[in-house]
């Protein structure tokens, strides 16, 4: 929040500066009020262009093979352009690189989940997905491992083969 802040306090002066300039090239034609008016667009431009730059800045932060697995985009009144082009606010994503099975030959792969929203801090969400028996499980302090990999004390939620967790991470599709 701090440097968006400051980028809409730099772009404010770098905008006063340039309704001064215009204001001076046109022999004072042009009223003083131009210099706020353009030190006030040139915020609000600064601040939509950090808006919209959001989601791919963070995403350039993660492993090069993440994949989303879902976005939630913003519209709201007070943002007019968001209903000709929604930003994305937030997202869900993980990265195959970081998926291991719990044992060798294991259809349960324990996987970490990464919860991004725009202004919140990261949340990293280990998690169980079973891909045959389409079920997953938040990985918990006290889940226990058997010799074998299988975890024997998850609460699993069972989910349709359609669920986007399950596409990711079990090789479907991604959502959008």
């Amino acid at each position: 929040m701090f440097w968006t802040l400051l980028t809409a306090f730099i772009a404010g002066f770098a905008g006063a500066g340039i309704g001064l300039l215009l204001r001076h090239i046109s022999g004072k034609r042009l009223p003083k009020g131009i210099i706020p008016v353009a030190a006030g667009l040139a915020m609000i431009v600064s601040t939509v262009g950090l808006e919209y730059g959001w989601y791919q800045n963070v995403l350039d932060t993660m492993p090069a093979d993440t994949q989303v697995i879902s976005e939630r985009r913003q519209q709201a009144w007070y943002q007019p352009w968001t209903y000709v082009s929604p930003w994305v606010r937030g997202f869900i994503a993980h990265s195959p690189s970081e998926t291991v099975p719990t044992a060798e030959g294991s259809d349960i792969l324990a996987v970490q989940i990464r919860v991004q929203e725009r202004w919140q801090p990261e949340i990293v969400m280990p998690i169980l997905v079973d891909c045959a028996g389409n079920r997953r499980a938040e990985i918990l302090p006290d889940t226990d491992f058997a010799e074998d990999g299988t975890p024997t004390n998850a609460s699993w939620i069972d989910t349709e083969a359609a669920d986007p967790i399950l596409q990711s991470v079990c090789g479907g599709e991604t959502a959008d």
